[in-house]
């Protein structure tokens, strides 16, 4: 585990100040078009506590898309109705109770990063969670709920009312999603700093894919992908970059002296 989760070189500091341990997890929703043409119409966000791991002060709002159309596929996810939207607030005017946390993590962060524009640190639950659980058979948000599984109980209160794909649910979950990755990779780290340094770089990362997407060797644990196909990977021009990076990562590893590759646990 600790190869899929390396340390961060950096130099301590003399006048290092004590280290934010608050996440802001945060999810939206949106019309469901090209991020150009893009309009958010929900935010949903709590707060956890990496020290303590305390999830709390929920806060959600619908917000006006603006007259941007709500692609029918989006609505269909969502199920979020014009009706629902009539006399929502703007996205301006929605937004700044979000803002100013100093880290946000969010399920497959660059989605929602580029759309709330929110300056700060990001993690990337989806990504971390690839490192952190890579015997899982999916790693969707509902399906780390289901094949962790994620225990919801303690915060079954904030989800009333909603369900999977609404703004708050996701980010409830989400945020027990990554206290469940912090209690995985924490004790890998020095103290909550390093984690989070090692999960910010991580986020910036393309993903380390537990499996393949496609191929002849879709589905197959990329442990067990030969040298031969990785190396095709590289080769081929417009390869997705989640796959190059994943490519490298393994025959890089592979040519380091007495390493082999390590067999997946079953789920």
């Amino acid at each position: 585990m600790s190869d899929l989760f390396p340390p961060v070189p950096s130099t301590p500091s003399l006048f290092a100040e004590p280290c934010a341990t608050r996440v802001r997890v945060i999810d939206v929703e949106t019309a469901g078009q090209r991020l150009e043409e893009d309009a958010v119409i929900e935010i949903g966000s709590v707060d956890l506590d990496l020290a303590t791991g305390a999830i709390g002060n929920p806060m959600q709002t619908l917000c006006d898309p603006g007259g941007v159309a709500i692609n029918p596929h989006a609505r269909k996810v969502h199920q979020i109705s014009d009706a629902m939207l009539a006399g929502a607030p703007s996205f301006a005017q929605a937004l700044p109770p979000f803002a100013g946390a100093g880290i946000y993590a969010a399920q497959r962060a660059s989605f929602d990063r580029s759309r709330l524009r929110l300056t700060g640190r990001w993690l990337c639950t989806h990504k971390l969670a690839l490192r952190a659980f890579p015997q899982v058979r999916a790693h969707g948000l509902q399906s780390l709920v289901k094949y962790l599984p994620l225990d919801l109980a303690p915060v079954r209160p904030m989800l009333e009312g909603l369900h999977p794909h609404r703004a708050l649910y996701d980010a409830v979950c989400t945020a027990v999603l990554l206290r469940t990755i912090a209690a995985t990779l924490m004790p890998r780290c020095q103290d909550v700093a390093d984690f989070l340094e090692r999960a910010e770089r991580a986020s910036a990362e393309p993903a380390l894919l537990a499996r393949l997407r496609f191929g002849r060797h879709k589905g197959v644990a990329l442990a067990e992908v030969p040298d031969a196909y990785l190396e095709w990977l590289l080769r081929e021009p417009g390869m997705d970059a989640d796959a190059v990076f994943t490519a490298r990562y393994h025959l890089k590893r592979r040519s380091l002296r007495g390493a082999r590759p390590m067999p997946s646990p079953s789920v």
